[in-house]
């Protein structure tokens, strides 16, 4: 069988989202569940079907989705109701749309030197920092039973 022409393939539009909070480590097949899961809530399924919403690529903090053309305004709007993916609270933040996934990963090379990660000892305890474009500081402490976020007062802004 002959593959499809160009103009006869359906066209395809991928959305560049940021995974807040940083260090969430999220697999694409259970972060593709919740996107489609969001889809259907606010758009029903007959809609959803049509958007076709799909996570390509996750990397470090920024994932690649892709839809129908003509329905990626939809799937920003279904990103922005995501609260959490499984027992993980995280959000998606839409950064760009494109028609290349190659196109989104090079704007996302670009976006990953904004946020600086460094290893620090902060009252004793060996936290990693996280600082981002601006003033905002993150500090994560990783322990045992797993990762705990800091919080610091002015005193400890100052000694960073």
């Amino acid at each position: 069988m002959r593959p499809r022409p160009p103009t006869f393939r359906v066209k395809k539009r991928y959305v560049l989202a940021r995974i807040i909070p940083p260090w969430r480590i999220v697999e694409a097949r259970v972060l593709g569940s919740a996107v489609h899961d969001a889809a259907t809530s606010l758009w029903g399924d007959a809609h959803t079907a049509l958007m076709q919403p799909a996570v390509m690529v996750t990397e470090k903090d920024l994932a690649i989705l892709r839809c129908r053309r003509g329905t990626e305004r939809d799937l920003i709007t279904a990103l922005a109701t995501i609260t959490a993916v499984g027992d993980l609270p995280l959000i998606l933040r839409p950064l760009a749309v494109s028609g290349t996934i190659l196109a989104l990963k090079e704007r996302g090379a670009r976006l990953h030197r904004e946020i600086q990660e460094e290893e620090l000892a902060v009252k004793g305890r060996v936290c990693t920092v996280y600082r981002y474009q601006g003033h905002k500081v993150d500090l994560l402490e990783r322990g045992i039973k797993g990762q705990n976020v800091v919080f610091f007062t002015t005193e400890d802004i100052e000694e960073l």
